[in-house]
């Protein structure tokens, strides 16, 4: 570790890299902290590639300077002090990592590993795997049985709306039939999901952004993957089937390819062997093509691999368009984290996670921000595939790591290892409110009224998962009708709030709970419909001028998060939170709706439309 004296950064030196910078940029460009750009009228200053604390001589080097944001290069400061004052511990004989020598002395972390508030995420629920254990269908439960020497994905995109089951199940009964292979668990896993159909057999997932650690069995995934296309995508979906093997260079996707071909020759398939012309092709016409570009081609699967060094445009500006009004058409990007990542990775998978685009199927691997990189729980969890070999590499990269010296090509050597064998992504998720509200919060709250003291004329109650139990009355008015809601911990909970209510009548309650002992006292009938169909049965009620509510959070909190986008197939739900009072309010507004009731317009803000005066309603 160096002890030279680090230069001040001031002056007529500063003023003239930074117009020597801004000379050699092309504007915008990506800042070199949070990958966002900046454009030349931003606040932006120079940064160092390697910091000035680690290379001292690398201070005024114009090879070492960056653009970033101001405000980002202001973040790091504290983080850059935490690192120099690992570096005065390490050269002081003070041990830098924990668990390196069971010494227990203080462990700072290396710069990449000690990252500020703004970088830190929480997961939605939907893409834990709690989640998809307690919400799986009946064709993917089997595929959620964990082995031992596996580990869940840390973020999995919650199964489609329209999916009514996979062909994963058949593929992967074919790879290990016909090429006598067994897939790991974790591959299994994402073929069926990345295979998941609706009811007219169209696939469900346009795309599929895929990440592990090294070594974890990408490539033979995209190659059972592939062949699988080939062989059924022609009767399943259209002829003229082209998958298009992609990547930063053709050495990358041929690698994959080439163990292909000895299976397919004796399949009687044809294998073109030709440098720049590989391509595998099926009698029934598929073919397999290795390419660094997707310009011309009509392509029913795209394949891009090693995509921590594929640029953002070969993407959307190449390969994504190549699959345009296809039948079924997919595009998978895969790859393992990397030091010198392009954004395209960083971007997709931050998306993914920001929100449920509908399009996008999420298999991800890793460890989140926080968690405690040196410890051997961590380096299982992050592996989808573990092995005592795993581990002893693992160890033993991360001890060589530990001594090298931080270089320019490699000022991080311990981030580096991070990256490889933890699938560690400097992301910064920003979670994203997509889609058009149900009802704004404005006029949501236009609409409250006083609960009379009469008992309710009707009740509904419904669970969402272990998060609680909301029980809904309703009452008649002559304006219409007042829901109010209630949150309970568990069904008796709620059960019992209804009996203390007076109500007697017949109560609507979700599916899943009809045969709950608590309720099955009580004349009940079954809620019917997802989230969705609330949405849009609330969005109706609204309209017609139905709905009155007592101001609780509760119920208000839910309803006006509720958010659609318009899709292909019609509307879909765009937010993911809670919605259990939402849909118990929506059974408990037409359970309880008059024969002939009387409804005053009122004009709702969202909108500015009038609703129509003495509107007569149907029988629920």
């Amino acid at each position: 570790m160096t002890t030279t004296a680090v230069p001040a950064w001031a002056g007529r030196r500063v003023h003239a890299a930074r117009a020597a910078l801004a000379f050699r940029t092309t504007w915008p460009t990506p800042c070199g902290q949070c990958d966002e750009l900046v454009t030349v009228g931003d606040r932006w200053v120079v940064g160092h590639i390697v910091p000035r604390w680690q290379r001292p001589d690398l201070t005024w080097a114009p090879n070492n300077h960056r653009v970033e944001h101001g405000t980002c290069s202001d973040k790091s400061g504290p983080v850059e002090l935490a690192a120099k004052r690992a570096a005065d511990a390490l050269a002081a004989g003070t041990d830098v990592f924990p668990g390196g020598d069971g010494s227990g002395k203080p462990s700072p972390l290396p710069v990449s590993l000690s990252r500020g508030a703004e970088d830190l995420w929480e997961l939605d629920e939907r893409l834990t795997w709690a989640h998809h254990v307690e919400t799986a269908p009946e064709w993917l439960a089997p595929y959620l049985d964990l082995p031992e020497d596996a580990s869940p994905p840390l973020a999995m995109t919650a199964v489609h709306p329209d999916a009514v089951g996979s062909y994963g199940p058949g593929a992967i009964e074919w790879i290990r039939q016909r090429r006598k292979i067994t897939l790991r668990w974790w591959q299994q896993l994402a073929m069926v999901r990345q295979l998941e159909h609706d009811a007219d057999g169209r696939l469900c997932w346009r795309n599929v952004v895929e990440s592990a650690p090294r070594r974890a069995g990408k490539s033979e995934r995209l190659r059972s993957l592939a062949l699988w296309r080939l062989e059924f995508g022609v009767d399943l979906f259209e002829p003229g089937q082209v998958v298009m093997h992609f990547g930063r260079d053709l050495g990358v996707v041929r690698e994959v390819q080439e163990r292909a071909w000895p299976w397919c020759e004796n399949q009687g398939w044809t294998v073109t062997r030709g440098n720049g012309k590989e391509v595998v092709a099926h009698p029934n016409g598929a073919r397999w093509l290795a390419k660094t570009a997707a310009y011309t081609f009509d392509v029913a699967l795209g394949l891009a691999d090693e995509c921590w060094d594929v640029e953002p445009g070969r993407i959307s500006e190449d390969l994504e368009p190549a699959t345009m009004e296809r039948v079924s058409p997919q595009v998978v990007l895969t790859s393992t984290s990397h030091r010198r990542a392009t954004s395209l990775m960083k971007r997709r998978i931050a998306a993914a996670m920001a929100a449920d685009d509908g399009r996008t199927l999420l298999l991800l691997w890793g460890v989140p921000p926080g968690a405690d990189m040196f410890a051997e729980e961590t380096w299982r969890a992050a592996s989808p595939h573990w092995t005592e070999d795993r581990r002893e590499m693992i160890a033993a990269k991360l001890l060589e790591a530990r001594e090298a010296t931080p270089e320019l090509d490699d000022p991080d050597p311990v981030g580096s290892w991070a990256h490889q064998y933890l699938n560690r992504w400097d992301l910064v998720v920003r979670r994203q409110e997509k889609g058009e509200p149900v009802v704004t919060a404005e006029a949501w709250a236009a609409l409250t009224a006083d609960v009379s003291g009469e008992t309710p004329a009707a009740a509904a109650i419904e669970s969402w998962f272990d998060k609680g139990v909301s029980l809904v009355l309703a009452w008649r008015t002559s304006d219409g009708v007042i829901v109010s809601a209630s949150d309970h911990p568990d069904v008796h909970a709620a059960a019992a709030a209804l009996r203390a209510s007076g109500f007697r009548g017949k109560t609507t309650v979700g599916a899943s709970l009809v045969e709950h002992p608590a309720l099955r006292r009580r004349s009940m009938r079954s809620g019917e419909g997802q989230v969705l169909a609330a949405a849009q049965d609330l969005s109706r009620l609204l309209a017609e001028g139905v709905v009155r509510h007592d101001g609780g959070q509760h119920l208000t909190g839910q309803v006006t998060a509720l958010r659609t986008l318009p899709g292909v197939n019609g509307p879909r739900m765009t937010s993911t939170g809670r919605a259990d009072a939402a849909k118990a309010a929506v059974w408990a507004l037409q359970a309880a709706r008059a024969p002939r009731s009387q409804i005053q317009g009122i004009v709702l803000p969202n909108s500015g439309n009038r609703v129509t005066q003495n509107r007569q309603h149907p029988q629920s």
